[in-house]
């Protein structure tokens, strides 16, 4: 009879994991059916393979083993890790249809939010429409301008996502560099402190925001996991409700911070990224298109083509066989039309090098061109170019207008009030 394997100290670990590995890619499925009930940690199944920097899942995926992807499933691996070299999750490594349908159908039975592909924008016709709704149900934020109830809002932002939600999620599976880890928190935490002490989120926020690779990462896909579910009325009740409020305090928080206009661009920026063909099917020409999450971007050409990989196609992810890509290096160019709709960070960025703009979630875009220089040429530095174009709301931009003449009346009668007060002390 066979033994658990133990798995008492990191060498094992490794042995059973490479063992483990090479079975999987090699498609041995009655061994692996075997060995998998006597592995004492069957968290070693979701491990990453060090020589190779992927998952047992991701090679099966990869090399189309779809009945041992069905296996490893039944055992517990996870299907959002991305793996070291290419960044992909199992899922967009997949080599075939029915082994990236066999994964959904797994996500939806076993909702464990395991999500291995997350859709990180709206598309359609008219999102306009949805846009407008987005801004009138966070309208309340509005009179949320007295520093003792921001600084409430700020506090369950500490408590509960930092230090209850993301502390929770602290693991030691995945990929090294998507780990959450406690000291990362508390760095966040100092900085949601000192934008209470000194009043002065917005400054604070993007410091947080753009100082370490965790907090952005994780920030943006809970974004588009759970934000839409605050203008969900179908949902009287959400057990993500406190997550999903202290999603909406961050956004919200910075929409309307007093301080916005010094900061907002109009104008073109650009998006470096590598995306695979999932990615890419989103982007319909003439489709319109809103962003869940923050967008970085930049001014600078030259930093947008660096984080799409330009030049670096030839060493990107391709099928084993037939050597197909599947991931692009992807530059998107954005026209800003509104003011409210981004803000040019350089000067608070801990990376002012990369002359980031930030786009705010709930903006509206249409697809207006897309080049695709891999099917002139394959060598092309830049395999994907997409154009995009603000779409202009007069009836929300009438709003604002309406709004900040409202405002500036109100401070201005404000101001002469406490005049005449002081007047009448005299």
């Amino acid at each position: 009879m066979l033994s658990p394997f133990s798995s008492t100290n990191d060498n094992n670990d490794s042995n059973i994991i490479d063992l483990l590995y090479k079975l999987c890619k090699d498609n041995e499925v009655e061994k692996v059916r075997s060995l998998l009930p006597f592995i004492g940690n069957i968290n070693i199944i979701n491990k990453i393979q060090s020589s190779t920097g992927s998952t047992c899942l991701h090679v099966a995926c990869y090399y189309g083993h779809r009945e041992m992807v069905q296996i490893l499933l039944e055992y517990g691996a996870l299907h959002s890790i991305r793996n070291l070299r290419h960044n992909l999750t199992s899922y967009e490594e997949a080599q075939t249809d029915d082994i990236k349908k066999l994964i959904l159908e797994h996500q939806k039975l076993f909702s464990n939010n395991d999500y291995d592909y997350i859709e990180w924008s709206l598309v359609g016709d008219d999102l306009l429409g949805k846009r407008r709704e987005f801004r009138e149900a966070i309208d309340l934020y509005k009179t949320y301008d007295n520093h003792h109830l921001i600084s409430k809002l700020l506090a369950e932002v500490i408590h509960y996502y930092l230090n209850e939600y993301l502390a929770n999620q602290i693991n030691d599976t995945g990929n090294p560099e998507d780990q959450v880890t406690r000291k990362q928190i508390k760095t966040i935490e100092t900085y949601f402190k000192e934008a209470i002490e000194k009043q002065d989120y917005l400054t604070y926020f993007i410091k947080a925001y753009t100082l370490t690779n965790f907090f952005y990462k994780v920030l943006n896909r809970n974004l588009a996991l759970y934000i839409l579910e605050y203008f969900d009325e179908t949902k009287t009740f959400s057990s993500n409700y406190r997550l999903v409020n202290c999603l909406v305090h961050i956004v919200t928080l910075l929409i309307y911070h007093p301080n916005l206009h010094q900061y907002q661009y109009q104008g073109i920026c650009y998006r470096g990224m590598r995306i695979t063909q999932n990615d890419l099917d989103q982007y319909q020409l003439n489709q319109h298109i809103l962003n869940r999450a923050f967008l970085s971007t930049s001014t600078d050409l030259q930093v947008a083509a660096m984080f799409a990989g330009e030049g670096q196609q030839s060493q990107m992810r391709c099928t084993p066989k037939d050597h197909c890509a599947l991931q692009y290096s992807c530059l998107c160019q954005y026209l800003i039309n509104q003011n409210s709709t981004a803000m040019n960070i350089k000067n608070l960025s801990a990376r002012p090098d990369e002359q980031e703009v930030l786009i705010i979630p709930f903006s509206v875009f249409k697809v207006m061109k897309i080049k695709r220089n891999y099917l002139e040429d394959s060598t092309a530095s830049i395999s994907i170019e997409i154009e995009l174009e603000e779409c202009e709301d007069v009836i929300d931009d009438n709003k604002e207008s309406e709004s900040a003449l409202s405002d500036k009346a109100s401070r201005s009668s404000s101001l002469l009030s406490s005049d005449n007060d002081i007047k009448d002390t005299e």
